[in-house]
């Protein structure tokens, strides 16, 4: 059994192993997901843009909008350059070389559907999203042998009425023909551009992030009960389009499903063994639960334990981070961070932190502000990896 007590008194001597890079594919290998341990960040507030992440940028152009829809709707014209700018500054070459000096190996890249098709109905902005995605991929692989998870974040209609499904109260993706096939050109548009890259091997691809169609009752959000059973069957029907695809065109790139916050035991008999595919479980601890610093590494086991599938299928831990509901200590983000990581490496293929840079200036519970729990890039620069 994992000693959890133990694991935590060895901390001090441990963080400098996080910072060595993981076993990983060489660049010429295609990865096996049952095989392979991924250290990760996620890329937020990049291609798709949210209130939380940094403050000033939304203070200046969100005109009081809750999400990019609004924020575009608010700039008119102005939203292509705006947004154009941000794909150009907010993550760079040089967040990549910080990203990899602390040992990651993967970078799981939130993306709107708008960055791979254009449609007239929608607000969200098509432009050269795909251009700044290759760069950074391209440097990153070629540099660091990273692995990059392409998620589409959002989908046409919306898949969970919040803002990071297309738009608050947009819960229209959900049984609806059209937005399902359009759905699916985006992932013809995701394939292409994985084909084209010069590295598939280098490439997973995500398909959707929590999803849940439970609009009586969003208190269940980050629950099982988000999306019902009804909801799921339509989320199947998608994912199992969306693995056909991929196998007729590159049977070796796999597919990671983000099955909302349903457990993987929920999905497993509903694809046979051999299927290329990983599930990805998302992790917070900051509402609906009694988490505090001092208690954060229980609740990170308990998840670890109860939500990490039967091992029919292996499991990415695709979104984390340590905010807890009560009493944030920042004395304890070190210890949290490491505990998290190590946690995850130990019951699952590994993770990715949400997210490589965090400016949010909202208060928590406790001490200081959500930057201070968010942000992996302070924890490289206070020194956690080294």
């Amino acid at each position: 059994m994992y000693n959890l007590l133990g694991y935590l008194a060895a901390l001090g001597c441990a963080q400098s192993a996080l910072a060595a890079p993981l076993a990983s594919s060489s660049n010429s290998s295609y990865i096996d997901w049952r095989t392979f341990k991924g250290n990760g960040v996620n890329l937020g507030g990049w291609l798709v843009q949210e209130s939380t992440i940094d403050s000033y940028f939304w203070d200046k152009y969100s005109g009081g909008a809750s999400d990019e829809w609004g924020l575009c709707e608010h700039l008119g014209a102005q939203c292509g350059p705006v947004l154009e700018h941000r794909y150009a500054t907010w993550i760079t070459k040089a967040d990549i070389d910080k990203l990899a000096s602390a040992g990651i190996t993967v970078l799981r890249i939130p993306t709107t559907y708008a960055a791979w098709i254009d449609l007239p109905s929608s607000q969200l902005y098509s432009g050269n999203q795909t251009a700044y995605l290759r760069e950074i991929a391209d440097y990153a692989i070629n540099t660091y042998n990273m692995h990059i998870v392409i998620d589409t974040h959002s989908l046409p209609g919306g898949v969970n009425g919040l803002t990071i499904g297309e738009a608050t109260g947009h819960w229209y993706w959900f049984y609806n023909e059209t937005n399902f096939n359009y759905s699916l050109q985006v992932i013809d548009q995701v394939i292409n551009f994985i084909q084209t890259s010069g590295s598939p091997q280098s490439y997973t691809l995500e398909p959707i992030s929590e999803p849940a169609d439970n609009n009586t009752n969003m208190v269940v959000f980050g629950t099982p009960l988000a999306l019902t059973d009804h909801g799921a069957a339509w989320v199947l029907k998608y994912i199992r389009a969306v693995i056909q695809k991929v196998a007729s065109v590159n049977p070796n790139i796999p597919v990671m499903f983000q099955g909302s916050f349903k457990y993987p035991q929920y999905w497993e008999g509903d694809f046979p063994a051999s299927t290329n595919l990983v599930f990805d479980t998302h992790h917070y601890y900051y509402e609906h639960m009694e988490s505090s610093s001092a208690n954060l590494p229980e609740y990170i086991l308990a998840d670890a334990r109860e939500k990490s599938g039967t091992g029919k299928f292996p499991v990415f831990v695709g979104e984390w981070a340590i905010q807890s509901t009560y009493n944030n200590t920042l004395a304890l983000r070190k210890r949290n961070v490491l505990a998290g990581l190590d946690i995850w490496q130990n019951y699952s293929q590994g993770s990715a932190y949400w997210t490589a840079k965090f400016t949010g200036n909202t208060s928590v519970d406790g001490q200081g502000e959500q930057k201070d729990y968010w942000c992996y890039e302070t924890f490289i620069d206070e020194g956690y990896f080294s």
